[in-house]
């Protein structure tokens, strides 16, 4: 038996899925080894230890925006540590920061546009599920949909990665002079200067500071070009100002711009190349006829100044006959006479014809059109200026805020203390999204001073680098660090809780609301937000009491100063009555929120409580509570008699009545 071959066995074929698994872990290897064979140069190239030099730049233009992201990115993920209370983090090193900037633009440049174009609209677009998962646009000036904490909503980023993107969307978010093409972002500017943009540390720290996920780079970088090129002599002294037009005009308006009380065809269009209106506002700041030295505001300031794309001639006016000085031009409101008449009859839209500062000011107005007048006189002069609106006691108002001096903002200016115009809104031209003079303040005042806060934005770019790389614990310890070095940056809890969530640490998360809750005890806006999604964390968990009494809280602390946060928390309580089929608890919820919040809740709590309320009741047929709903209203409200408010009260009154 010893002596004889053994009997023939039968080769096994091993089953085709595994044979498919095979070739692509093998495919994965070699791909992998070239990449890191191929790195290798580059990363011998880049000596984080030093700063940037002209050598890195060259080797940049050799290897191009993505492969030098690449090694750039693989070096900064192995050579960084955390901030925390016995150690100073690789983010708080300069030179570490400015190796992050230049990797930052690299990834920037070297992202194909057609993922870029996918990023930008993925954020804006959302399935119509009225209309078969139709595709549907949140157009320029209005809120993204979010839940009532303040997290966005789902959108329908993953249905346009591979499909045509269709042209109404493309016309309805961005400028008729881009049209989408293939390749890197890089390619919408030429090389050369991207490239010495990339040895600018001080354009490349404003550029990312500014820089937000609603921004679209390809425009931006065109208008970049655009400027430089053709006014080369003014770059080094206004780049702050070109980054304000590039990120400005790097999106579509909003169609009801500058507010939705005048038809936008009788404003007067902007009538000269963007690069013109640049140089325009240069040549004036050089010949010193400007309230403000633009070299001395930072983009983030001068994105309030470049956001008035009307004719030159408005400018000019307004440069020429405004005499309200920079310390006072909070009378810019005023300059202009209020048509009480025009107010009385109910007449709020524009009815003089085209929409000029010169015609505003002869034929006087309401105040949607003392605010636009102040505004974009201000802007015109080189100021600093918000077009701000807001609900009162007796309805809808509009005012305007302006730069005072050293990142010092009047917001109040035309707005009537006795009406408790508890916020106002505004849009920020830089994503035309809505933003009130709350997040403004908490944006432009404490957190530029905060010496952790470059730190923590770097942090923050990490935080992206290990999600991208699939390392969770790490970016758990990013987000810690970035906490750590700024927490009066938003975004760092933001990151925070994603990472907890994304790392199973969820039972982490009720603590950390708690931590939040008293971090901002003194910032209304975001204690209500970290309140509202303890709230959530503890219905979820099965304490209905624990929630109710956390709501009620948020009732009670905000009644006086800040209806709006109570309204809303209200109105939530409200709608889940409602969605439960709880109508005799809802209708006891609207009594007690009446009683509560009646008397100071103006436009706020009419437009998001009670005509809500009422006609949710009618709906299911319950118009005799509808009826009493109002009259407990009536009763708990001070209405002014013929104001907004007023009007709009009957209306909903008269609806039941037709019915």
């Amino acid at each position: 038996m010893c002596g004889r071959n053994p009997p023939t066995q039968k080769k096994q074929t091993p089953p085709r899925s595994q044979k498919f698994g095979i070739t692509r872990i093998f495919a994965f290897l070699c791909f992998a080894l070239i990449t890191l064979i191929s790195a290798t140069p580059l990363r011998a190239a880049f000596d984080l230890q030093r700063l940037p030099d002209a050598q890195a730049l060259e080797t940049i233009r050799q290897s191009g925006w993505a492969a030098a992201a690449d090694a750039l990115e693989a070096q900064l993920a192995e050579s960084w540590r955390p901030s925390h209370a016995g150690q100073t983090g690789s983010s708080a090193n300069e030179t570490f920061r400015r190796w992050l900037l230049l990797q930052r633009w690299c990834r920037l440049l070297g992202t194909p546009e057609p993922e870029a174009l996918q990023a930008y609209l993925g954020r804006r677009v959302f399935e119509d599920p009225s209309h078969s998962g139709a595709l549907s646009v949140v157009p320029p000036g209005m809120k993204l949909p979010a839940d009532r904490s303040g997290r966005p909503l789902p959108t329908a980023a993953d249905k346009l990665a591979h499909a045509r993107i269709p042209a109404e969307i493309l016309q309805a978010l961005l400028p008729s002079d881009y049209t989408p093409q293939e390749g890197e972002t890089a390619l919408r500017a030429k090389q050369d200067f991207l490239l010495q943009l990339a040895g600018d540390y001080e354009f490349l720290r404003e550029f990312f500071r500014m820089l937000t996920p609603d921004d679209f780079p390809p425009t931006a970088l065109m208008r970049l070009e655009e400027l430089h090129s053709a006014h080369p002599g003014f770059w080094q002294n206004y780049q702050s100002l070109a980054l304000a037009f590039a990120l400005v005009y790097d999106q579509r308006r909003p169609a009801f711009w500058p507010h939705p009380q005048v038809e936008p065809g009788t404003v007067p269009e902007m009538d000269e190349p963007l690069s013109e209106r640049f140089a325009r506002y240069a040549r004036l700041n050089e010949a010193r006829r400007l309230d403000y030295d633009l070299r001395s505001l930072s983009a983030a300031e001068l994105k309030f100044v470049v956001d008035a794309p009307v004719s030159k001639s408005e400018l000019e006016w307004a440069v020429k006959n405004m005499r309200v000085s920079r310390n006072r031009f909070e009378d810019a409101f005023i300059t202009v006479g209020y048509d009480l008449k025009r107010a009385e009859n109910g007449v709020f839209k524009w009815p003089h014809g085209r929409y000029l500062l010169s015609d505003i000011r002869e034929h006087g107005g309401i105040c949607v059109d003392q605010a636009y007048f102040a505004a974009l006189s201000g802007k015109a002069r080189g100021i600093p200026t918000l077009f701000f609106a807001g609900q009162g006691m007796d309805g809808g108002h509009a005012w305007f805020g302006y730069l005072r001096g050293n990142g010092r903002w009047e917001l109040d200016a035309g707005r009537y203390v006795n009406q408790n115009y508890t916020v106002g809104e505004a849009l920020d031209p830089q994503t035309w999204l809505p933003i009130t003079d709350h997040e403004l303040l908490h944006l432009s005042g404490r957190l530029n001073r905060d010496a952790g806060y470059d730190a923590a934005l770097a942090d923050l770019a990490m935080v992206e680098i290990f999600s991208r790389r699939g390392n969770q614990d790490a970016r758990l310890a990013a987000a810690e660090s970035a906490l750590f070095n700024s927490p009066a940056l938003t975004a760092t809890w933001e990151e925070m809780e994603q990472a907890l969530e994304k790392n199973g640490r969820e039972a982490e998360l009720k603590a950390f609301y708690t931590r939040a809750i008293d971090h901002f005890r003194r910032d209304e806006d975001l204690r209500v937000r970290y309140q509202t999604r303890l709230a959530e964390w503890e219905r979820t968990a099965g304490d209905q009491r624990i929630a109710a009494k956390i709501e009620s809280r948020m009732i009670r602390e905000n009644r006086r100063e800040r209806t709006d946060l109570s309204v809303s928390a209200g109105a939530d309580a409200l709608s889940r009555r409602i969605k439960s089929g709880d109508y005799e608890g809802a209708l006891r919820e609207f009594r007690t929120l009446a009683t509560k919040l009646g008397r100071t809740g103006g436009g706020n709590f009419f437009y998001d409580v009670i005509r809500p309320f009422v006609r949710q009741l009618r709906q299911a047929g319950r118009d005799k509570d509808a009826a009493k709903a109002l009259q407990t209203a009536r009763r708990t409200m001070p209405i002014e008699p013929n104001s907004v408010l007023d009007r709009d009260f009957s209306e909903l009154e008269n609806e039941g009545a037709n019915r």
